[in-house]
């Protein structure tokens, strides 16, 4: 494991670019973001896992405890405000990371970790459609990457993302200023019955 002293500072100036961003461009995502977590939380968000959770993922907890649950009045939207990670991704709260966890842990493959830990993977985030998004905790080179999983279409693979959280958030808001794509998706704006716009990234022929 490298030394984790860098890890949050560089995290912090990528999420503040990123939610800047949102709160210019797409007002309804930012406000989505729930509040902060507390240290009684995250204990027991570590206590459930059985391990100390990576500087990263400990800092967004501290910062926003993932996003808002969606009330749909009339029309539901396939992807609500919050949604605003590659394939409508939404950060999870630590309830939901909790209640989660082990009902996935026996998807990840076996050899990925040596056996006792190959539960740490939390889930980070989730889409509509069955899939996933986590952290990989396993001590290593792997430390902290993030990768998305496909589980309604049978994906149990898993694609790597980026090498962590700090490098996650710098990429999409490079690709949100510059219109390039983030590796297979590209950012494009969708406008809610409500009349606000959200990111919504889509996937590149």
């Amino acid at each position: 494991m490298t030394d984790t002293d860098s890890d949050v500072p560089a995290f912090d100036r990528a999420w503040r670019r990123f939610t800047a961003w949102l709160a210019a461009n797409s007002p309804a995502d930012q406000a989505a973001l729930r509040p902060a977590a507390d240290a009684g939380q995250i204990t027991h968000l570590e206590d459930e896992l059985g391990f100390a959770l990576h500087p990263q993922p400990r800092a967004l907890l501290e910062t926003h405890d993932g996003v808002v649950v969606p009330q749909f009045d009339g029309d539901r939207e396939f992807f609500p405000a919050g949604s605003f990670l590659p394939l409508g991704h939404r950060l999870n709260t630590i309830e939901r990371i909790v209640t989660e966890h082990r009902s996935f842990a026996d998807l990840f493959a076996q050899d990925a970790c040596d056996p006792e830990d190959r539960d740490s993977k939390p889930l980070i985030a989730h889409p509509g459609d069955g899939g996933l998004l986590f952290v990989d905790h396993c001590q290593g080179s792997t430390y902290g990457h993030l990768y998305e999983m496909g589980v309604g279409s049978g994906d149990i693979d898993g694609h790597l993302l980026a090498t962590d959280l700090a490098d996650l958030f710098t990429a999409l808001t490079d690709s949100l200023d510059s219109g390039r794509p983030f590796h297979r998706f590209t950012p494009g704006s969708h406008r809610h019955t409500s009349g606000h716009h959200r990111i919504d990234w889509q996937v590149v022929p």
